[in-house]
């Protein structure tokens, strides 16, 4: 069940904004490896994980899968482009865990925000640490070498280490499994 006042806090809400922000929410369960989106669609909900995991990938020409984002709990997630453009997502997001998440459906989340000033300021500072999130992952990738990318990562997330299996933590750094390996290795 959800932790409302870990949710509170993670969102810089008072008790009462909490309140009003779950109106416009809804829990869901799903078992490890369900598929939450199915890519080629629009995207017109964002999700808030209580509890689990989530892989946010694509499958490119070869038939690869190329993790982008890997989330665990109090991370937002879903595709932020298409949810704001409107146009067709290519991503797949999919648990790897047993993972409960709250879903904001973009509707009922327009309308919160449309409703009150403080829920557009709130809308704004979403959507920065949406952008910030995106720069510091291309940033990883450009300027930082395998071995950095995953210390980084294990600072920032060590819950994704013990939570997201090997293979995926691999191609979201953008490194081969045994490379992954070797560097863990190194690092313990």
């Amino acid at each position: 069940m959800i932790n409302e006042t870990n949710l509170a806090q993670r969102l810089g809400l008072s008790t009462d904004r909490l309140q009003e922000f779950l109106t416009v929410s809804e829990y869901r369960k799903f078992k490890k490896n369900s598929v939450l989106f199915g890519g080629n669609a629009v995207y017109d909900w964002l999700g808030y994980i209580v509890s689990g995991a989530v892989r946010t990938y694509c499958v490119n020409d070869l038939g690869e899968e190329i993790s982008f984002l890997l989330q665990v709990n109090g991370d937002f997630f879903g595709d932020y482009e298409s949810y704001i453009t409107n146009q067709r997502s290519n991503f797949i997001i999919k648990t790897t865990l047993d993972t409960e998440i709250l879903v904001f459906d973009k509707e009922k989340l327009d309308k919160l925000i449309n409703s009150d000033i403080f829920w557009i300021k709130f809308s704004r500072t979403m959507s920065d640490i949406c952008f910030l999130e995106a720069k510091r992952r291309i940033e990883d990738l450009l300027f930082y070498s395998p071995e950095e990318r995953y210390l980084n990562l294990l600072q920032k997330s060590p819950e994704i280490i013990r939570k997201i299996p090997q293979k995926y933590i691999s191609s979201y750094l953008g490194i081969t499994a045994q490379s992954l390996s070797r560097i863990r290795k190194r690092s313990n």
